[in-house]
């Protein structure tokens, strides 16, 4: 779990739900999120929440290494708030994640297509 000092300015942005500029701040913020907002609202709000983080991390134009930083970041912070908050919002993460494997098997094939597949 990516741990962002005390006396950091982005970790009040990332509690504003300002962008996360890289995958640690996007693990901290979605945990934040859920440690403090997971008794308040309901499944489906907080789905369209961590949605909201996750989309606006990838950004309109995603790379390889973004959606790389996303997957790794929903499985790492769904066994963090398992191991440390014993909640079942894990579930929410990994179907997070699994929703972007069509976007990122087209994106794949694109890149198949630009560059050349592996030998």
């Amino acid at each position: 779990m990516p741990y962002i000092k005390s006396d950091n300015d982005r970790r009040e942005a990332l509690r504003k739900r300002e962008t996360a500029i890289n995958a640690g701040e996007l693990n901290y913020q979605i945990f934040y999120y859920v440690k403090h907002s997971w008794n308040i609202h309901d499944r489906t709000t907080t789905e369209i929440y961590i949605n909201g983080f996750v989309k606006n991390f990838l950004g309109e134009n995603p790379n390889y290494q973004r959606y790389n930083d996303m997957t790794g970041c929903l499985i790492r912070c769904y066994k963090e708030i398992k191991r440390r908050l014993n909640l079942s919002v894990g579930s929410i993460l990994i179907e997070i994640m699994d929703n972007y494997d069509d976007e990122i098997a087209k994106y794949e094939n694109l890149k198949i297509k630009e560059n050349g597949d592996v030998e």
